[in-house]
């Protein structure tokens, strides 16, 4: 163990992801708690409509990640260069860039999206309005979303992951108390539990904007006048979005393809399962958080050697936590299930056990990404391996109007993202390995 950690590289890395961990290990614990009393809460039925609703949303998920990952790359490339001023200009450009998203989606989703939740989403009469009122919540949420991710990156580039955990749990832990609230308050309670989500996150961008200005007083914005790296960020984001929007495709696009062909009851089974899907994405993330900087800071610096050996530990790492966390979960997973959330059916089980085999892929290629993005060799790389995988949607569509059973979704994402890690691999040899 201390041969592996042998440079301060890499022991910050594995202090980051101690720290990421102990994050996870406490949200962990409050999100399984406060789906079960959410689901109970709400009822079957809304819960599977709320999911849905903001569903319409997080098909723009993507913008999120593209302009999360654009920031921490640029940021991560000056620091790692000493470069305070270009770091400064990456994060005044990706603040104005948020301004911009955020003005383009309130037009979408006041338009396109507010068609398509009116008119072609399947829900009960009695509850149209609700799901009307928790669309529009979603909107402003992830309107704000997008304008705290430059303060975000920011946190995560410095590397300050103390608080990234503290704001995060402080997030979490509001979530869960709004879920025991949904026991107690008035009226209707989906639109309550839509409208603490939006407090939340509003908590959380306070908390980073205040602390960057008093903390990391470097970073504040300005006009940038080099229209070179406005272009460099919009080239490396432009081809970004559609990796983002392939995964976006995968997970909200067959969300609502459920809704249509089968409705609000398998959204509700697959709504569970993302949930588990997103808990073992947290486990590999707080890997791949803490590896980012660092590996990005090394390949600015032409530091290969290390970079290799992050490659490697990382990847080894996440393989056998994933290991670990997925075998036990997949043989005991109706138990676990009926422990968890007390009555579950055969559909919601089936989600669950497939979604897991979805995360490991995903999450094992994660070091591949990173690479990439460091190299700049986004264009080649997200044209070859985000073609395959957006495939996957239509596969979906096709499946449920041939009256397959709703798990075909997931087989379906699974065969796909396994074609699109092959693809990722050979990207891999020739862009990088092949060039060092």
């Amino acid at each position: 163990m201390k041969d592996i950690f042998s440079n301060p590289t890499e022991k910050k890395v594995a202090k980051n992801a101690l720290l990421l961990f102990l994050r996870m290990a406490m949200l962990m614990g409050i999100n399984l708690l406060a789906v079960r009393y959410v689901r109970t809460g709400l009822g079957i039925e809304d819960y599977g409509i709320l999911n849905a609703s903001t569903g319409v949303v997080q098909i723009v998920i993507c913008l999120k990640s593209i302009l999360a990952t654009s920031t921490q790359r640029f940021i991560s490339i000056a620091l790692g260069r000493n470069d305070a001023a270009g770091a400064r200009d990456s994060f005044s450009v990706s603040v104005k860039l948020s301004k911009w998203l955020s003005f383009f989606v309130f037009l979408g989703m006041e338009t396109i999206g507010l068609w398509f939740v009116a008119t072609r989403m399947n829900c009960p009469e009695s509850r149209y309005s609700a799901m009307l009122w928790v669309y529009q919540l979603s909107v402003a949420n992830f309107i704000l979303t997008l304008l705290q991710v430059p303060y975000l990156a920011v946190v995560l580039a410095y590397e300050k992951m103390n608080v990234f955990a503290l704001v995060t749990v402080a997030e979490g832990i509001i979530n869960l108390v709004s879920a025991f609230l949904l026991f107690l308050v008035p009226g209707d309670k989906m639109i309550f539990y839509a409208t603490m989500l939006l407090i939340s996150n509003l908590l959380g961008y306070i908390i980073y904007m205040v602390y960057i200005r008093w903390r990391i007083k470097d970073m504040y914005y300005q006009d940038v006048k080099d229209k070179r790296l406005l272009h460099q960020v919009l080239s490396f984001s432009g081809w970004t979005i559609y990796g983002s929007i392939a995964a976006a495709m995968m997970i909200q696009g067959n969300m609502l393809a459920l809704n249509v062909f089968v409705g609000p009851v398998a959204n509700a089974a697959f709504a569970v399962s993302l949930q588990i899907y997103n808990a073992i994405n947290s486990f590999g993330n707080n890997i791949i958080m803490a590896v980012r900087p660092q590996m990005v800071m090394n390949y600015s610096q032409g530091n290969y050697r290390h970079l290799n050996r992050l490659f490697v530990l990382s990847t080894f790492a996440l393989a056998a936590l994933l290991g670990i966390i997925i075998v036990p979960l997949e043989t005991w997973m109706p138990e676990i299930l009926m422990l968890w959330l007390g009555e579950v059916d055969a559909m919601t089980i089936v989600f669950s056990r497939l979604m897991m085999v979805v995360a490991f892929l995903l999450l094992i290629g994660m070091p591949i990404t990173i690479i990439m993005h460091a190299v700049g060799c986004v264009k080649q790389y997200h044209l070859i391996v985000e073609t395959i995988t957006i495939l996957c949607l239509p596969a979906s569509l096709l499946c449920l109007s041939w009256n397959y059973p709703p798990e075909a979704v997931c087989w379906s994402i699974i065969i796909f993202i396994a074609l699109a890690h092959i693809s990722r691999m050979f990207c891999l040899w020739k862009f990088y390995f092949k060039k060092i």
